[in-house]
């Protein structure tokens, strides 16, 4: 079949020749003697040291971002040496996997350890929850000390969240059949619509009464932080989730990205609150990336309903027909 336009193009692009010519030539490049020698003189020290340097300068950057000293003379120094820092990562990374790899094959018994992957799973869980519970109680912390009700209600409605996934971890144990985690998956889905209507309580909040006060730096950070982590990890998360994950654990694949979402909603009205100025355009964007929001997690939760229904209808076909 002829193609037209966009995707004509776009095929065109994708299947083109030179790019393997390309890749080849920027590889020989960086394989040559001269650009071994520039960085064996720019980046020679070992990879640990340099995770180290970054680290210190990471704290540093923090330091010097919170107490406001930008334009501070040192200050320059440290941003040249944040970017040295993170170039000399970026080329001793594969080294140091390479290392790692060859250290793991001695010890042959460890690596079939890493290599378990319902042990991994268990591990992100296991991780995940106390980031969810420590991040809902520092909010719940921060708004009675900060006397605000935004702040508060964030943290519940990170704590409801969390509560939910640990009730999906507690059903791994007992639903058994595929039928029981199809129909703990489906459950998963109705209580996302449930807490849906604590979010529409606060970004309504948030809206008519621009009630998301200024919340400092540091709050800010933080709510950046697990924002990013949060997006992030669900992404990546669902992206292996198509591989072998059964379906209680996808429902919580799928409840990590709808408080993705919402998180990414709180850093923004965090933001808009403790550094905007105030503008119309400001309160637009919270309205718009509020209801986004709201149907992006309302079509998650309808999503898992009825994708549970339909499995269940299938398997008890399979069984009964």
């Amino acid at each position: 079949m002829k193609q037209f336009g966009f995707r004509k193009y776009w095929d065109s692009f994708v299947h083109w020749k030179g790019w393997k010519a390309t890749a080849s030539f920027f590889q020989k490049a960086w394989r040559s003697a001269v650009f071994r020698s520039l960085r064996k003189k720019l980046f020679g020290l070992p990879f640990l040291p340099v995770l180290l340097l970054s680290v210190i300068c990471s704290l540093g950057l923090v330091w010097v971002f919170v107490n406001g000293r930008e334009t501070w003379v040192p200050a320059y120094f440290l941003y040249a040496m944040s970017a040295w820092c993170l170039t000399a990562l970026c080329v001793k990374l594969p080294a140091a996997i390479r290392g790692a790899k060859g250290w793991l094959s001695r010890h042959p018994k460890l690596a079939a350890l890493l290599k378990n992957e319902e042990l991994h799973f268990k591990l992100e869980l296991y991780l995940e929850q106390f980031l969810n519970f420590a991040y809902g109680i520092f909010k719940i912390a921060s708004g009675v000390v900060l006397g605000s009700a935004w702040i508060g209600c964030d943290g519940i409605y990170n704590m409801a969240q969390a509560l939910i996934q640990l009730f999906q971890i507690l059903r791994r144990k007992y639903a058994k059949t595929p039928v029981q985690q199809w129909k703990s998956y489906r459950f998963c889905g109705v209580l996302i619509l449930l807490m849906h209507l604590t979010l529409i309580g606060l970004v309504f909040q948030m809206v008519n009464w621009n009630r998301a006060e200024e919340q400092g730096e540091i709050m800010v950070i933080t709510t950046a932080l697990f924002a990013f982590y949060k997006f992030i990890n669900s992404f990546v998360s669902i992206a292996q989730d198509r591989k072998h994950l059964r379906p209680v654990d996808s429902s919580i694949r799928m409840l990590n990205l709808a408080q993705a979402f919402f998180a990414i909603f709180s850093l923004q009205a965090s933001m808009f609150h403790t550094y905007g100025t105030g503008e119309s355009w400001e309160h637009l964007m919270n309205i718009l990336t509020g209801c986004c929001v709201c149907l992006l997690i309302v079509s998650i939760g309808i999503y898992m309903i009825r994708r549970g229904s339909r499995e269940i209808k299938k398997l008890q076909e399979i069984n009964y027909g």
